[in-house]
């Protein structure tokens, strides 16, 4: 190799079919149209990005694909509420959760809900979400060594929301 090539660039992606999830949700557009409530079969594609270690590769795939499945399989079968919203107002209770927008209303078991940490539950900002808690499951194992991390979240058969950043 010579002193002038560019340092070879390693990517690991992991996109199974058991990276799925079924959730209902809404999202507010257009100012002040809200949605129906109405469900998808999500997809997850996961890609890092970093050197190669001892071992030659840039993270262990299972240890990768085992924080994609908790994570995946704690959304699945639920409805998905927006905690940042400004006009969708979600509580709880010690049994329900509801949420408002303007003068509709949903009421929920509390086990039927995940509240994200999200404006609209958009695939975008669910595949922020994802990326950060497989940040936060993988630290420990993976280090600082990658460079970038990407999420993607496939809403319906080709529609994806994607969300990279820097590790």
């Amino acid at each position: 190799m010579s002193d002038s090539a560019a340092p070879a660039v390693y990517r690991v992606e992991v996109s199974k079919e058991a990276f799925t999830f079924a959730a209902a949700h809404f999202i507010t557009f257009a100012k002040d149209i809200c949605e129906r409530i109405h469900g998808h079969n999500y997809g997850v594609r996961v890609t890092v990005e970093g050197p190669l270690d001892e071992n030659r590769y840039v993270v262990d795939f299972i240890a990768l694909r085992d924080a994609v499945l908790e994570i995946t399989s704690q959304l699945d079968h639920h409805v998905l509420l927006p905690t940042d919203h400004q006009e969708i107002i979600v509580s709880q209770d010690e049994r329900e959760t509801t949420a408002r927008f303007r003068d509709r209303r949903w009421v929920f078991p509390n086990e039927d809900c995940v509240l994200l940490p999200v404006i609209n539950t958009t695939a975008e900002e669910i595949a922020r979400v994802i990326l950060e808690q497989i940040r936060e499951r993988t630290r420990d194992k993976f280090g600082d060594a990658i460079s970038m991390i990407e999420v993607a979240v496939d809403e319906n058969c080709g529609q994806w929301g994607i969300c990279r950043t820097a590790w």
